[in-house]
């Protein structure tokens, strides 16, 4: 962390000396002037001033040459015309003044879906700049342009740097003195998605880094938020959910064995491990816990938020599927749809919202049936059922990990194209129904899991073991359709597509 920190010092101060030094060197040769005659003090000025616009022009990370490499017919009107607008204003404003900051945001923003990253990380580094040279180098002004330049060098595969600026960017966030607000809240919660993003991301040996990373980071906003939120502020369940998801991404890390399983139940640093049994027990509990936690902040209330609790219960009940307790999922299901009741809303409306089934588990905390009905939790939904079939996508998070969709957006796009690898099962999804089979030597046991598996479609370049291909849809669970807060019967098609390169 302290070479991150001083690596990123000594670059800023190596800018300025190298724009100081140009700017003195350019008045030296205009104070030169001074004592020859009038006609030649002007053609002095005239020769100042031309060589200052040189000098702007080649500390420019949007150079001209930069901008001539970049003008094709694949460039759009509106990048070029952005590019040339950052120009003019760096020539009048300056490179480190903060007036560029916007239109620099916004310029790296452009450049980054145009997947210019080389370029936006050099936009990004000048709007750093300039909010070190104008507030400090500890700003935290800086951290949304620090976070968006590890999401590019992300997104250029460039893990190394990525790694190296999420240390130096952690050891800021951590400093004391550092304000807790929003902006500190949502810079912590970024980085520890950008974590899990780097578990299927970065180099295998990796992956438990990136875990303890996440789980520290979140650990640490949600022990912040406590003190900095209201009670009542619907932020705070949500980072305490963002907990119970790590706990479920650990635990399927763990089962799924390897360097990563060792090292996560690792406890001594003689290499002593707790059973993947112990481990998946401890993650179980530790979900529990988190999930009465949310509960207790809905029931506390001067008014206790009935909605609230019973969303709860349905992600409690999700919890217990996912870890294969149907009579405790069949229990919460009910509880939530009693206190949707006695909310006061209608039943009609509470199975129009639980309709369809739901894959597990939900990557968003919904705390009303508002939002739910809003659409809000749509990131897994099926797209809309014809003839009582529910229908599914599913993309792996990662080859190591191949029951669990990615739990956050970062280079991931999950639509299908007609290009695309893919294989479509059909199957039945018989409520809470509790399953179990022996897979590589070990007793799986599943609870809403598919049934009467099916393949319709396969279009696969590489030859497949279908074997793995279907027992990796066998492991997926479901929150079963709920009637009345009872789980119900469905059929179900499922896109199935391997994690992407």
């Amino acid at each position: 962390m302290d070479y991150a920190k001083t690596r990123y010092s000594d670059r800023l101060q190596t800018s300025y000396r190298c724009d100081m030094s140009a700017v003195l060197t350019t008045f030296a040769l205009f104070k030169g002037a001074h004592n020859r005659s009038r006609r030649a003090d002007w053609i002095s000025m005239r020769i100042f001033l031309s060589i200052i616009r040189v000098v702007c022009l080649v500390t420019l990370p949007i150079s001209l040459a930069v901008a001539q490499r970049l003008t094709s017919d694949e460039v759009r009107p509106p990048l070029e015309e952005i590019r040339s607008e950052v120009l003019n204003l760096q020539l009048d404003y300056g490179r480190l003044d903060p007036r560029m900051l916007e239109p620099l945001e916004q310029f790296s923003q452009q450049l980054i879906d145009a997947q210019f990253f080389n370029e936006a990380l050099e936009v990004l580094d000048q709007a750093i700049q300039i909010v070190r040279f104008s507030e400090g180098l500890y700003s935290p002004s800086q951290f949304p342009f620090l976070i968006r330049r590890i999401e590019t060098f992300g997104n250029q595969g460039n893990w190394v740097e990525a790694r190296e600026l999420i240390e130096h960017a952690t050891w800021l966030l951590n400093r004391q003195e550092n304000e807790i607000n929003t902006s500190w809240l949502d810079s912590m919660l970024q980085l520890t998605d950008i974590h899990l993003w780097g578990v299927a991301s970065d180099l295998l040996p990796l992956q438990s880094y990136h875990f303890r990373q996440a789980e520290r980071l979140n650990s640490t906003a949600v022990r912040a938020s406590k003190f900095a939120l209201d009670p009542k502020d619907t932020r705070l369940p949500e980072f305490i959910y963002k907990q119970v998801l790590q706990e479920y991404l650990q635990s399927v890390a763990v089962e799924a064995g390897g360097k990563t399983s060792i090292s996560l139940r690792r406890y001594s640093s003689r290499g002593l491990a707790h059973t993947r049994r112990d481990s998946r027990a401890s993650s179980y509990f530790s979900g529990l816990y988190k999930l009465a936690e949310i509960y207790a902040l809905f029931e506390s209330q001067d008014q206790p938020d009935l909605e609230g609790m019973a969303m709860v219960e349905i992600y409690l009940g999700d919890w217990q599927v996912l870890f294969g307790n149907s009579e405790a999922a069949a229990r919460a299901y009910a509880r939530a749809n009693q206190l949707l009741l006695d909310a006061g809303i209608d039943q009609l409306t509470i199975n129009r919202v639980f309709a369809e089934p739901k894959l597990l588990p939900a990557f968003n905390f919904i705390s009303s049936l508002e939002q739910a009905l809003a659409g809000l939790d749509a990131r897994d939904q099926p797209s809309p059922s014809v003839e009582d079939v529910s229908n599914f996508s599913f993309r792996q998070w990662s080859p190591q990990f191949p029951y669990s969709k990615a739990p956050v957006d970062y280079g991931a796009d999950d639509s299908l194209e007609m290009d695309d690898e893919y294989a479509i099962f059909s199957f039945n999804l018989a409520g809470l129904e509790e399953g179990g089979r022996w897979h590589r030597g070990r007793f799986r046991k599943g609870v809403s899991s598919p049934r009467d598996l099916e393949l319709l479609t396969i279009n696969f370049r590489e030859p497949v073991d279908r074997m793995e291909l279907e027992n990796s849809i066998l492991n997926l669970n479901f929150r079963p359709k709920l009637e009345d807060g009872a789980p119900q019967s469905v059929n179900a098609t499922l896109s199935y597509q391997f994690a992407g390169e």
